[in-house]
């Protein structure tokens, strides 16, 4: 029994050990996405960039249907909507910048899709982003990303563009928003 009972502790030990090193590294990992999360999107000049949600609003069959769409015409990209929601905000307040896009192509195969997006005041750039890069089904998307307006932005007219990109073309589109 004495024996049985060293062993067991032994193996306690070992398991809180290697639990230890496992959050350490859990951690040492966690610090290290942070930092690349830092600095990817480090080339924009204004504002702050948060997350981002990318969902499917229609498959490949109900678009192919409701367009009429044949694989002989080839691919078709399509950026339908851009919009800054709410379109009026208070300086330091949180917008979500929606691109809704539609994306067929003859096979049913993922391609790369780009979003990049701008941000003008008075027609200057304030900056661009660094682009997100996606790989897409079929279908109509999608995507949102948080952007916290600057404390000290200047009350107006913004003009916010975006692109969307694949290797068989790219539509933009521009959305304006107020600020005060």
């Amino acid at each position: 029994m004495h024996r049985s009972r060293h062993r067991y502790q032994i193996c306690l030990g070992l398991m809180v050990l290697l639990g230890i090193m496992a959050a350490g590294f859990e951690a040492a990992a966690q610090l290290n996405v942070n930092r690349f999360l830092d600095r990817s999107w480090g080339d924009y000049t204004w504002g702050a960039w948060g997350a981002s949600r990318e969902e499917s609003r229609l498959g490949r069959e109900d678009l192919v249907a409701r367009e009429n769409y044949r694989p002989s015409t080839g691919c078709v990209l399509r950026l339908d909507r851009v919009q800054v929601l709410p379109p009026t905000a208070r300086r330091g307040e949180t917008l979500a910048l929606a691109t809704i896009y539609t994306i067929l192509t003859p096979d049913q195969l993922a391609i790369p899709i780009t979003i990049s997006r701008e941000i003008l005041f008075q027609g200057k750039s304030l900056g661009r982003t660094k682009s997100m890069e996606t790989r897409q089904l079929n279908g109509t998307w999608t995507q949102e990303v948080d952007f916290k307006l600057p404390a000290n932005a200047t009350p107006g007219s913004y003009t916010l563009n975006t692109r969307v990109s694949t290797g068989y073309g790219m539509d933009q589109k521009s959305s304006e928003f107020q600020v005060f």
